[in-house]
């Protein structure tokens, strides 16, 4: 059965951490789709004008029917993910249900919001770490605590989108996409 992947949308998203993450996941045949927050799938604007049209809403999307959550940081992207109930509403429901949640750069401290990482390892973009509260706090440049990856900043992002791919696929599949990538692992 093919894994189920959202990767959230909010205006300010960073760019990087979106796109590397999707195309690395869509490589190893995982089934990713991208939610906006909006009402409307109307093109959503990242921290660099890079416009992008996202393919679902939040309304039409699952816990159910999804493997993994993913925030991409960006620090406005960051503040509208945690200023969405539905967003924390919708990472409390999958971490609940021990399902896999990720973020990386500033999105971390949608997780400690939400509650999810209080007394777990985790890390961020070092200007997020601040708002880690109750987290055991690390500067590995990817963490994985059971169900919860954490990582931190754009220039993570292949590790991160990697140990997402072995997490839900395992190593071999890492090996067979960066055949074609050759990314620094």
């Amino acid at each position: 059965m093919t894994k189920q992947a959202l990767v959230f949308m909010a205006p300010g998203f960073e760019e990087m951490e979106l796109t590397i993450t999707v195309d690395i996941l869509r490589r190893a045949g995982i089934e990713v789709n991208t939610v906006t927050l909006a009402t409307d799938k109307a093109v959503v604007k990242g921290s660099r004008n890079i416009s992008m049209l996202p393919d679902l809403c939040l309304d039409e999307i699952s816990v159910e029917n999804c493997d993994i959550a993913i925030l991409p940081g960006g620090i406005d992207g960051t503040r509208n993910l945690g200023a969405n109930q539905k967003v924390i509403g919708f990472i409390q429901k999958m971490h609940a249900a021990g399902k896999k949640v990720a973020a990386i750069c500033a999105a971390p401290a949608v997780f400690a919001k939400a509650g999810l990482i209080n007394g777990r390892r985790a890390t961020s973009h070092p200007a997020a770490a601040e708002h880690m509260v109750g987290v055991n706090y690390c500067e590995d440049r990817v963490v994985i605590d059971g169900n919860v990856t954490t990582s931190r900043a754009a220039g993570t992002t292949f590790e991160f989108a990697f140990a997402l791919v072995e997490q839900l696929l395992g190593p071999e599949a890492v090996k067979q996409v960066n055949k074609g990538v050759l990314a620094q692992l």
